[in-house]
């Protein structure tokens, strides 16, 4: 993996990326200047999930090469405002229990499924789950039935396994 940071025009904020060797992005967050911080790995209420959706061409002049350390010092900063949600997470979904929730995105990790708890994001393997799901239920808002199977401590996401689209799409209450 390799690690960038990008500072924007004034008040575009910093963002940092973690990419692969084909520049596809797995982490990123953004520092606004008023000290927020948007991270790929929660739903923001404005931006929902943020992460860049193409390759990151890391010969453009803007970007620049960062080690490692610095990255995860930043991700672990934000990682720690969320522990207690995390935990409560946790305690929600033991390893084993079926879950239901819906479609909210697709990262290169895996598909990510909102479990109708705040905060609580589910993943899972996203080959595993269009194998055994017609393609026009592959989208946000399908509901989605699966187990836990463990945690991701990186993302604080639940890992989730025998994942099946159940056909029908979430609905919130109030909205049509």
């Amino acid at each position: 993996m390799k690690y960038l940071k990008d500072i924007q025009e004034p008040g575009m904020g910093t963002w940092y990326f973690e990419i692969d060797n084909d520049g596809v992005a797995y982490r990123q967050m953004v520092y606004h200047d008023d000290g927020t911080c948007i991270t790929s790995n929660r739903k923001h209420n404005f931006y929902h999930f943020m992460l860049a959706e193409h390759p990151l061409n890391t010969q453009e002049s803007y970007y620049k090469e960062i080690n490692q350390a610095e990255f995860e010092e930043l991700w672990y900063e934000q990682l720690q405002l969320g522990l207690e949600d995390w935990r409560r997470t946790k305690s929600l979904f033991p390893v084993g229990t079926r879950v239901e929730g819906y479609i909210e995105a697709f990262f290169p990790q895996g598909t990510l499924i909102n479990l109708m708890e705040t905060q609580a994001v589910g993943i899972t393997d996203t080959s595993a789950l269009q194998s055994e799901t017609p393609a026009e239920w592959m989208y946000p808002r399908y509901r989605v039935i699966a187990e836990v199977s463990g945690y991701d401590e990186v993302n604080y996401w639940v890992l989730l396994t025998r994942a099946e689209v159940i056909g029908s799409q979430f609905e919130e209450a109030g909205h049509m």
